[in-house]
């Protein structure tokens, strides 16, 4: 059954990975080489005015597909732990660590969060409310944790590998 739930697990990250390199290449190619606004436009909220009408369309497809990809793989990752956990005792008390330890995480992110709405140009637009901006910082915190937390496990990992 490990060997199945492992070929699995290698699949779906494979496929993840796939459409994720997919939807960037699109996005890189239909979003991001678009033409340069017009040096005739001067006016702030014109600039955003032109920019969401150009943009508008394709820009919210590729919200849409990143809510997907982000719901697929936290269903798989999700999926595959609670997969995990059935195999043995020993693999469900570290998933369910692993489990607690993102939530601890995801925990310490809100504490540094802030309700604040954040000033910039078009923010009226967006209509942010507090409760937006502060899940909007947690997850922004969250980003930058898992980001130190991955940096300094490379570092550990190679100074460890250094005095073996």
């Amino acid at each position: 059954m490990s060997d199945k739930l492992a070929k699995l697990t290698s699949i779906v990250s494979i496929v993840l990975f796939v459409l994720a390199i997919l939807f960037g290449g699109l996005f890189y190619f239909n979003v991001m080489s678009m033409e340069a606004m017009p040096d005739s436009i001067v006016v702030p909220s014109e600039k955003v005015a032109w920019t969401m009408e150009r943009l508008g369309g394709p820009l919210e497809y590729f919200v849409y597909i990143v809510y997907v990809l982000v719901f697929l793989s936290l269903f798989s990752t999700i999926g595959f732990s609670i997969l995990n956990i059935f195999k043995s005792t020993k693999t469900a008390k570290n998933s369910l660590l692993s489990i607690g330890v993102l939530g601890g995480i995801f925990l310490i992110a809100y504490a540094f969060s802030s309700p604040e709405i954040p000033v910039f140009l078009g923010v009226e637009k967006f209509n942010l409310t507090p409760g937006i901006a502060m899940t909007v910082d947690t997850g922004l915190i969250s980003m930058y944790l898992f980001f130190i937390i991955a940096v300094g496990g490379i570092v550990f990992t190679g100074v460890r590998s250094l005095f073996r």
